[in-house]
């Protein structure tokens, strides 16, 4: 009788095989760089009137050219629930989030947001902001794969 079959460890690694490039596109064609930004100092209440007014979910927090964290909506909606927001600043709430180049690839977005347990991550080159890919943009890439339409872009009737 022969020794029963070994499964080796699964392999939690989600980069992309190169032959799989092409499925696991660049952040620079997924995330978006119309990027709306808060200041540290900019109180909670502030930065909820702000992702309302924009339809944004996610405020990079800017202390000068320097990122310093993102403050995520559901943080905002839960500090306004339980103070009112008005004198809590919104540096205070910013999660350390992934910085990655434009050309990295969704993957490696993908595994890095788990990896940190935050939904966003940076895209920067050079130390410059570029824009912004969120858990969002990254499983609608994946629902829109061999479609027609690219990420971002609207179904048409």
């Amino acid at each position: 009788m022969s020794a029963p079959h070994q499964m080796s460890a699964p392999h939690h690694r989600l980069d992309a095989r190169p032959e799989t490039a092409d499925d696991d596109p660049q952040l620079a064609t997924l995330g978006t760089t119309r990027v709306v930004a808060i200041v540290p100092d900019a109180t909670v209440d502030l930065a909820a009137r702000l992702m309302a007014s924009t339809g944004v979910r996610h405020l990079p927090v800017m202390d000068g050219p320097r990122c310093v964290g993102v403050v995520m909506e559901a943080d905002v909606l839960r500090v306004l629930a339980e103070t009112g927001g008005a004198a809590v600043p919104a540096g205070a709430l910013a999660w350390a989030v992934p910085a990655l180049r434009p050309t990295e690839r969704r993957s490696a977005a993908a595994r890095q947001m788990s990896t940190a347990g935050v939904d966003a991550a940076l895209i920067v080159e050079d130390g410059r902001l570029l824009g912004i890919v969120t858990a969002t943009d990254v499983v609608r890439s994946v629902a829109l794969a061999g479609s027609d339409r690219r990420p971002g872009e609207k179904a048409t009737p």
